[in-house]
């Protein structure tokens, strides 16, 4: 593997990595990011890289959690159609940079499906798995947000660096030191305190809309299972794809993701038959379409250059800001001491866990 020395400049511009493919993020003035050299990437890119990741997951989870939490559930919006909307626009992002790379070309833009796409259905297959894992995770992330406060999904969903973890050393080989041990220890800890902190208080209903903590904390810990699962095989499929392109590889996951979740529309089928397919949809559903649809394609971006542990960073210090956020959007919100103690421990343990050196 080429190793790149630190550089304190970042250029952002279109980047190009080792596959000749667009990279959408800002690229050392030193050479390109190498696909698994994330220690030797710079600062400011980290520091890029845990904002962006921090404000999509922030946005996404507050605007989930208002909508599903202020409308009566009469009027709201079908769950899986949104997963299906998401999952169909990065299907045509995709294909809009696959063209892209070709120039825009159009034969060469068929040659490129004709090879990689329908000429490789084993490699379809092994992406059909995490675009599934994905799915299932998109639509029990509705399910927890439903049922929980925005501050205990978020912080709760920390589990996920637990699962990561152990993927990582089943499919990647890794291997971690006794410090990242301390830290997931640390990481339990804490989110006891908060799952703590939220059982004492008082629940809060609301009018048509009853919260069950029991469902809400089975989702998010299933959530955590198939993150940890999708995150890592998904990781491994994009730095040791071959010959294969990284927006092939993008294509083959979301191509898939687009019959799974259609085929998850059909449990809500005679609702969507009865009112229709963007039935309670507004502003706010779309910019959670949106979101949902740039975060899949920037965390795709993220595992090729960098790795899971930058996104379990991201998610740590999405925490602080979703738990602002709810003391101002939602009624109720209650943060006591062991809620801010738990978060303290939650960040600290990510912190640590992502400050040994590879």
């Amino acid at each position: 593997m080429t190793m790149y020395k630190p550089v304190l400049v970042v250029r952002y511009e279109m980047g190009k990595d080792r596959d000749d493919e667009e990279t959408l993020l800002p690229t050392s003035s030193g050479g390109e990011v190498g696909s698994s050299a994330a220690p030797q990437a710079s600062f400011a890119f980290k520091c890029y890289v845990i904002a962006s990741m921090t404000v999509l997951w922030t946005g996404y989870t507050i605007s989930v959690r208002y909508t599903r939490s202020t409308t009566i559930p009469e009027d709201l919006y079908a769950s899986t159609t949104v997963v299906l909307c998401a999952e169909f626009i990065k299907t045509v992002i995709t294909l809009a940079m696959i063209f892209r790379e070709g120039n825009l070309s159009i034969s060469k833009f068929g040659t490129t499906l004709q090879k990689h796409y329908f000429g490789q259905p084993w490699e379809l297959a092994k992406m059909s798995v995490p675009s599934v894992v994905y799915a299932l995770q998109n639509n029990l992330d509705f399910v927890a947000l439903s049922n929980l406060d925005a501050g205990v999904y978020q912080v709760t969903t920390q589990l996920k660096v637990v699962t990561t973890a152990l993927f990582m050393m089943a499919f990647l080989g890794r291997k971690f030191s006794g410090k990242r041990w301390v830290a997931i220890f640390l990481l339990f800890v804490g989110v006891a305190f908060v799952q703590l902190d939220t059982i004492q208080q008082k629940s809060v209903v609301k009018a048509g809309n009853v919260e069950n903590y029991f469902v809400g904390i089975i989702a998010v810990l299933s959530t955590c299972f198939t993150a940890g699962f999708a995150g890592v095989y998904y990781e491994k499929m994009l730095k040791d794809g071959g010959s294969t392109p990284f927006w092939i590889r993008n294509l083959q996951m979301y191509s898939c993701g687009v019959i799974v979740t259609a085929l998850g529309c059909l449990n809500e089928h005679s609702a969507i038959r009865e009112k229709g397919f963007f039935y309670g949809y507004d502003e706010k559903v779309f910019i959670i379409v949106g979101l949902l649809s740039v975060g899949g394609i920037y965390i795709s971006l993220v595992m090729k250059h960098l790795d899971n542990l930058y996104k379990s960073f991201a998610s740590a210090v999405s925490v602080i800001f979703v738990v602002i956020l709810s003391l101002f959007v939602f009624e109720g919100v209650y943060i006591g001491a062991y809620f801010v103690l738990g978060t303290a421990m939650v960040c600290f343990a990510i912190l640590m866990y992502n400050s040994v050196p590879e």
